[in-house]
């Protein structure tokens, strides 16, 4: 059985074990795939698919689509190559609407008591995808902090990433064309991913009597090595439930503005604040 364009699809093949295969750009990609008899066992179309554990980085070509057609290159511990007509925006898409808690506003939410101002990484506990460019620009690359090891920058503008080893090997991950701050965004990203597992491990066990646990014998990753970022300060004042509020209210806010826009009329702060209050009676034991 053979894809779109040619190549042999196999089950879940893994990534290449070639040396010259292990280290992954957009360099190697744009004069590899599609060309090199090797990778054809590890490349696969799929346009349909979706951010999950496994995925390690995505190469974006939205601006010169690979091969005239693919605007996105994922790579995944699994599945290997994988090319998509989709760019990464788009394959972000779902993850963000449907696998995070109140989707973007979150994240953004989080940066902002940080006080950071710019935005490039999504966490969840234990996953973290950070967005070289910044997710609010359309076309970006990605690399999964959680599957990583140890980074290099490269000259002023490039980042190399080196994985936590797979079947026992070393593979890596360049991008090129980074901001000159792209340290500095990386250790905003790491104190981010931090923060948000802090909030969530004091949500759980102050709130649900729940615990979470490192699991044991695995490799450390970029998120467990405090030599890499600053850890977060306490947030004994800072909670699940705050940061659910202010979302909610901020909602409800954007709610108001765009009725008022709509049917032409005044915003009044004052009485959209009274409303607001008047309709959370509902959520009250008394």
């Amino acid at each position: 059985m053979t894809n779109s364009i040619g190549l042999d699809l196999h089950l879940d093949p893994g990534l290449p074990k070639q040396t010259e295969y292990r280290h992954f750009s957009k360099e190697l990609l744009r004069k590899k795939v599609g060309r090199d008899k090797e990778l054809t066992p590890y490349t696969s179309v799929d346009s349909k698919y979706r951010i999950n554990p496994d995925l390690l980085a995505v190469y974006d070509f939205k601006k010169e689509p690979l091969l005239g057609k693919y605007q996105s290159v994922l790579i995944d511990r699994e599945r290997g190559i994988i090319l998509s007509k989709r760019g990464s925006k788009a394959h972000f898409y779902y993850f963000l609407k449907h696998k995070l808690i109140s989707g973007l506003a979150f994240q953004k939410a989080i940066d902002q008591r940080l006080h950071y101002r710019r935005y490039h990484v999504i966490s969840t506990e234990k996953r973290a995808y950070f967005s070289i460019h910044g997710y609010t620009d359309g076309c970006t690359d990605w690399v999964a902090l959680h599957l990583m090891d140890d980074y290099q920058l490269s000259g002023s503008h490039a980042i190399k990433f080196s994985a936590l080893k797979i079947n026992d090997l070393d593979y890596s991950f360049t991008f090129d064309n980074c901001s000159r701050h792209i340290r500095s965004e990386l250790t905003e990203g790491l104190r981010h991913t931090n923060l948000v597992f802090k909030i969530l491990e004091y949500h759980l066990e102050d709130t649900m009597s729940w615990s979470i646990y490192r699991l044991r014998g695995k490799e450390k990753s970029l998120l467990d090595k405090q030599d890499y970022f600053t850890p977060a300060p306490t947030i004994a004042f800072f909670t699940m439930q705050e940061v659910c509020a202010d979302l909610k209210r901020q909602k409800y806010l954007w709610y108001g503005q765009t009725m008022a826009e709509y049917f032409q009329l005044n915003f009044l702060e004052r009485d959209h604040q009274l409303i607001f209050h008047l309709s959370q009676r509902g959520d009250n034991i008394y």
